[in-house]
């Protein structure tokens, strides 16, 4: 969801970035190992995140425990 219209700068900057990240993405796919190793990362990123956002969870179903007057 877009929420405001960019300006041709910055649409420019974004086709720039992101044909950037493209090549690179290419990069790594004809990289067997580079492949393998960003795989492992990312899983274990995944696995950090997963126990964050449970962590957070738990708190967003907690009471307050707030003094009653």
């Amino acid at each position: 969801m877009k929420i405001m219209k960019q300006s041709k700068s910055e649409q420019d900057w974004q086709a720039e970035s992101d044909a950037m990240t493209m090549a690179t993405y290419q990069e790594i796919l004809g990289d067997r190992q580079r492949m393998n190793r960003a795989i492992k990362v990312a899983k274990a990123k995944a696995s950090e995140l997963s126990k964050r956002a449970n962590a957070m969870q738990s708190v967003a179903k907690s009471r307050t425990s707030g003094r009653k007057k």
